[in-house]
Order: structure tokens, then C-alpha cells, then sequence
């Protein structure tokens, strides 16, 4: 059995100890997991990465015979139809490919600073157009490519090593839900771009005392997420707050703020909602001008009738059924008989006060349930 070592992996030694690209999308996210595992003994390869090894071998040397089973073939053949589609979706075919090469950032005194191991690159000369895919053997699903920083990285590099005018980033996933592959066309300015936030976050990550950051990307597979000190936290809050709520439906959160903070967050959620109607209000009018514009909704609305004539309604209805069914129509309306009396020069205080005492017998008063209502100073 394969046991925790501090002598350097062979991916140590193929990246001579400098930040790779393929761990770009969790250090960038968290920028103090470099120096945090760097302190704790090298995880040895598991038979999961071991099969990818042998996958992405096979695909370089053209070859899926070498494989030990038909599984690792299926998926091998899986990807290969995926760089195919790829390779024709975005007009790639004739140029020139190469599989698993590395290849190196350097600084203004050409030492080397960072690497990344590119899976499959494709390259035309005559167009300067670059297509670089990563492929993912395993069941996990890779950040997407439009947030993926080892491939857009990658592309990025390479970008500049050819002097190319436009890079697709691509990923191919055989075990994605959804997609196959997905991928994304960069112009050269915007890969500069990314090249440049790349060399300024590698140099980030190897500073001393950079914050950790806990989340679903950059903790998933972290080897030091047992003794880390954010991530324990953020688990022991998450703990707390599923206990809050199965305790008490939520009500331990709301005591622990401050009076501030539960007038704060109260602000915060009432302009949520309204921020919410409105935009709900404009997902309905985007319905309107089109029917198929938002997949597993469909309009509705209700008819309401009204009466255009009322004094014509009640002598219909008396003619049809009787006094009593007008009666038993008509609503008498609390309101209107105090606006009349306003009209009449009393007070509306007055006006309220004096059709309670008169109807006291026949009014029966109901509360409301509770709602907030803000506090203004006079």
C-alpha cells in the first residue's frame, strides 16, 4: 500500500517544484493552499489518476490497444470523438497537432516560473489560429471553460508562444451530464489578458501569509482541508446553521444579530423583493415577445368580470330573483360612508368615530397578521 511521502512526485519533479496549470483553478481561488500543503506529505497517485495517465498515453500515441480493459478504451474513444467534433465545429482540420507537451512561462531573466502540461494542441500556420483541449478522465465535473483557469492559461501560453491571433480553449468531459465538450473563442487581446492576470496570481500564491479561502472548487480536492483552520470554520458554520434550523426553523440566526444588523438585513431583504418583482416583471414582458423565450414556463393570466352598469345589474337581478338576492349582492362598504361624512365637513377622525358608534352593533374588528413597517423620526 502506496503511504504519504515528503519525497517530491514525479509531477514535482516534471514541474521542478513551480506552480503548474493544472492546479491553477484551486490556488487561484484560495491563494494561501500552496504554501498550506506544501507542508504536509505528497499524496500518492491513486488508481483513479493512474487510469487518466494511461488514457491520455494511449490518445498521444494514437493507440487505444495498449489500454488494459474496454472501459478505459470506451472512454479513450469517447474523447477522441470529442477532440473530432472540436476539430471540425471550429474548422481545424490539416493542422498540425501535438499531444502531452510542456511548456514553460518565463520571467524578464528567461527563468522559468510556471508550466503547463497541454493534453492535445492543434495549430495553423497560415491562419495563426490556435485550438488547445484539455481532456478530464474522471467523474468530476472541471469549473467551465469560460472560468477555467488551466486551460484558459494554457491557451494563453501558447498563445504567445506562437504569436497567435485568435486561441479556442476547449474541455472535453466524457462523464459530463450534459455536454460532451464545451469551448471558447478568445481574440488575442483577450488572452494577454488572461496571460497577465496568470503571471500576477503565480507570483500571489508563492508570497508568504496569503489568506485561505474556502469553497467548492478549491476545497473538493485539497489534501489539507483536514487541518485547515477557514475550512473547519466553514464547515463548523454550516453545522451550526443545519442545527439552528432543524432546532428552531432558523431563529437562533436572527437572535444572534444586533438590533442594527436585524434592521439592516430587514432593509436589505424588503429591496430584494422588490428587485425581484421587477425583474420577474420583465422575464414576463421578454414572454410576450416571445413564446419560447424561457424553457418550462409558459404565460397565464385571469379573467376578472366586472359590471359596467350597476344600477342596470341590481334591476335585473330584482326582476330575476328578488329583493333579497340584490341584497345579498351588494357589499356595504365602511369606507364610503366615512368619505361621505368628510364631505360633509366632519374631520376624518370624526367621520370614523362617528360610524363606529352607530354600527358598534353589527362591526366586529380583525387583526392582521403582523407585518414590519419602518420606524421614521418625526
Amino acid at each position: 500500500m502506496k503511504r504519504p511521502t515528503m519525497k517530491p512526485t514525479q509531477h514535482d519533479i516534471d514541474t521542478e517544484g513551480k506552480p503548474s496549470a493544472s492546479g491553477f483553478d484551486a490556488e487561484f481561488r484560495c491563494l494561501g493552499k500552496r504554501a498550506l500543503c506544501a507542508r504536509l506529505p505528497k499524496e500518492p497517485d491513486t488508481a483513479i489518476t493512474e487510469r487518466g495517465q494511461r488514457i491520455h498515453d494511449a490518445m498521444a500515441a494514437g493507440d487505444f490497444s495498449i489500454l488494459p480493459n474496454a472501459t478505459e478504451e470506451r472512454l479513450a474513444s469517447r474523447i477522441a470523438y470529442g477532440e473530432s467534433e472540436i476539430v471540425h465545429t471550429y474548422d481545424f482540420e490539416g493542422a498540425l497537432v501535438e499531444f502531452e507537451a510542456r511548456y514553460w512561462d518565463v520571467d524578464e531573466n528567461l527563468e522559468r516560473t510556471w508550466s503547463g502540461r497541454v493534453d492535445r494542441h492543434d495549430w495553423q500556420p497560415h491562419t495563426r489560429r490556435l485550438l488547445v483541449a484539455d481532456s478530464k478522465t474522471g467523474w468530476t465535473i472541471p469549473p467551465p471553460v469560460t472560468i477555467n483557469w488551466q486551460v484558459r492559461s494554457e491557451t494563453a501560453l501558447l498563445a504567445e508562444a506562437y504569436n497567435a491571433v485568435e486561441g479556442v480553449a476547449s474541455l472535453i468531459h466524457p462523464h459530463h451530464p450534459d455536454s460532451l465538450w464545451e469551448a471558447k473563442v478568445y481574440t488575442r487581446a483577450e488572452l494577454d489578458a488572461i496571460l497577465a492576470t496568470v503571471r500576477h496570481n503565480v507570483k500571489a500564491i508563492q508570497m508568504p501569509n496569503q489568506p485561505r479561502t474556502p469553497g467548492a472548487i478549491q476545497c473538493q480536492w485539497c489534501t489539507a482541508k483536514r487541518v485547515c483552520p477557514e475550512y473547519l470554520a466553514a464547515e463548523a458554520a454550516l453545522d451550526q446553521a443545519i442545527a439552528d434550523e432543524i432546532q428552531d426553523q432558523g431563529f437562533t440566526a436572527i437572535i444572534r444579530r444586533s438590533a442594527k444588523e436585524r434592521g439592516q438585513h430587514v432593509a436589505q431583504l424588503k429591496a430584494r423583493v422588490k428587485n425581484i418583482e421587477l425583474i420577474l416583471a420583465q422575464y414576463v414582458d421578454l414572454m410576450t415577445r416571445d413564446m419560447g423565450a424561457i424553457e418550462g414556463w409558459r404565460l397565464a393570466r385571469k379573467l376578472t368580470r366586472t359590471v359596467t352598469n350597476e344600477a342596470e345589474a341590481i334591476k335585473l337581478t330584482r326582476q330575476a330573483y328578488g329583493n333579497d338576492a340584490v341584497a345579498h349582492c351588494l357589499i356595504f362598504n365602511l369606507k364610503r360612508l366615512e368619505d361621505l361624512l368628510a364631505d360633509k365637513g366632519n374631520t376624518r377622525r370624526e367621520a370614523k368615530q362617528a360610524v363606529e358608534r352607530v354600527l358598534r352593533p353589527v362591526l366586529r374588528f380583525d387583526k392582521s397578521k403582523y407585518y414590519l413597517d419602518e420606524a421614521r423620526s418625526l
